[in-house]
């Protein structure tokens, strides 16, 4: 089974003061490394939507792109209308698709989406759920639906629940909150480790 990741880090950073968020530091190191860190081990490529600071994103995997130019501005989802045509992302069985402001993400993640897509074979899309709320931002999907993401987009929808519910995703379950707690702001920043 070939598993690849897909950080978003092509954000605005508006709730920072505009910064790049992946490249904030958290307990002296940036927020994607420590997302990288806790997702490495569970696949085999991992690939990185930015759309600023190229470079340093390209220290970090040699698969990087920003969004198309026709998507530009459209949030989450322009980064997957861009993924839809990547052919090396095309080549995954399965794609984990996660933010780069997510550095407690749980170590057994892929483990326990992969278990439930076993399950129920038919289904092509999964989000994180925990007792809180749902996370529509940490995802488990078939590459060949990013196509869908084009039209979704070009009938005026944005959100990536909206899209998701169009892809009948189904819910995963996990039991902890803090795991998937996006660092948003100063207050967030001054988390412990």
């Amino acid at each position: 089974m070939k598993i690849f990741a897909l950080i978003l880090a092509g954000g605005q950073g508006s709730r920072m003061g505009g910064v790049d968020k992946g490249l904030v530091q958290w307990h002296n190191k940036a927020l994607i490394d420590h997302v990288i860190e806790k997702i490495r081990p569970q696949v085999s490529h991992i690939a990185i939507s930015a759309n600023r600071n190229l470079e340093s994103y390209a220290q970090r995997s040699a698969h990087v792109f920003s969004d198309a130019r026709q998507w530009q501005h459209y949030g989450p989802l322009a980064a997957l209308c861009t993924a839809a045509n990547d052919l090396q992302i095309a080549t995954a069985d399965w794609l984990l698709i996660v933010s780069c402001d997510m550095p407690r993400l749980p170590e057994n993640l892929v483990f326990q989406f992969e278990t439930i897509a076993k399950r129920t074979p038919l289904c092509n899309a999964f989000y994180v759920e925990t007792p809180s709320r749902p996370h529509y931002s940490v995802m488990f999907i078939r590459p060949q639906i990013l196509q869908s993401t084009v039209p979704y987009l070009y009938s005026g929808m944005r959100s990536i629940r909206g899209w998701l519910q169009q892809q009948r995703a189904r819910v995963v379950h996990f039991p902890h909150e803090q795991d998937f707690i996006s660092y948003n702001t100063e207050n967030d920043l001054a988390q412990p480790l």
